[in-house]
């Protein structure tokens, strides 16, 4: 930032005497400068000349603002080990908005759940109830991580088959079903990228393939409003998270449409 702003001084500084009808010269080297000579303009000023040099520094090495990190709840009780759908306290806990900006989430940052796979059945789909999206590679393909954050649970649940749920420090929560082996446990910390478990078709499962879900304080939304099926990549937008009566209503927007959103929150 620094760096930054000893570009702009000095860009700024040499604009205004720019305006005074000054005479610019380029030097050579690898560091880049400008030369200037006062006119004669009526005044009685003395002879100068000036040489500014800048530091061969590109702007694009100022650090890009790290992706947003939330408080949430990392010891687990009994239900919380035992349960899918489980909300986390800290979560709303002091504003009813949260924003979840996937923009500022950088590439090493995150992981798609399972590379290479291809959607087989959307959110609600034909079922109306689908409560995430299934993806489909082969038998024992590595599952992923998406994020960082700590596993919440790890053991067969009901139709989920084998299931992970891990909690990240972004807010979210996501979900990995029907595995075939599970190579964490509950309680570990997991990096994004991190293998976690194996396709399988435990459960309900009528194939070997992935159910992925994406979980707000235990509220599932559209694995689409985060991820690209098709590129795999994060979405350009920034989630909005808004705690009402019964339930959380999530919504994709651009992030400069937040705006007006960070400044009532600030009020």
């Amino acid at each position: 930032m620094v760096k930054a702003l000893h570009y702009i001084y000095v860009i700024g500084l040499i604009g205004i005497l720019s305006d005074c009808s000054l005479v610019h010269t380029s030097t050579s080297g690898n560091a880049s400068g400008a030369s200037a000579v006062f006119p004669a303009c009526g005044i009685d000023l003395p002879s100068a000349h000036f040489t500014f040099y800048l530091p061969p520094v590109a702007l694009a090495e100022v650090e890009a603002p790290a992706s947003p990190l939330f408080d949430i709840t990392e010891n687990f009780c009994a239900f919380d080990m035992n349960h899918v759908c489980v909300s986390d306290p800290k979560l709303f806990k002091n504003d009813k908005t949260m924003l979840i900006d996937l923009t500022r989430i950088q590439k090493e940052n995150y992981s798609f759940p399972l590379p290479g796979a291809k959607m087989i059945s959307s959110y609600a789909g034909r079922r109306k109830n689908h409560s995430g999206t299934d993806l489909k590679t082969f038998a024992n393909d590595t599952i992923r991580a998406a994020f960082d954050g700590i596993v919440r649970m790890a053991k067969p649940y009901y139709a989920y088959g084998n299931v992970i749920v891990v909690r990240h420090f972004n807010g979210l929560e996501t979900v990995y079903s029907h595995n075939s082996r599970h190579l964490i446990k509950q309680g570990e910390y997991v990096k994004a990228g991190t293998p976690i478990a194996l396709v399988g078709r435990t459960g309900r499962a009528t194939t070997e393939h992935l159910h992925f879900e994406v979980r707000v304080n235990g509220q599932h939304f559209n694995p689409e409003l985060l991820f690209d099926m098709d590129t795999h990549e994060l979405q350009s937008k920034c989630l909005v998270c808004t705690q009402g009566k019964n339930r959380i209503t999530i919504s994709s927007m651009d992030p400069v449409s937040t705006l007006p959103i960070l400044l009532n929150a600030s009020n």
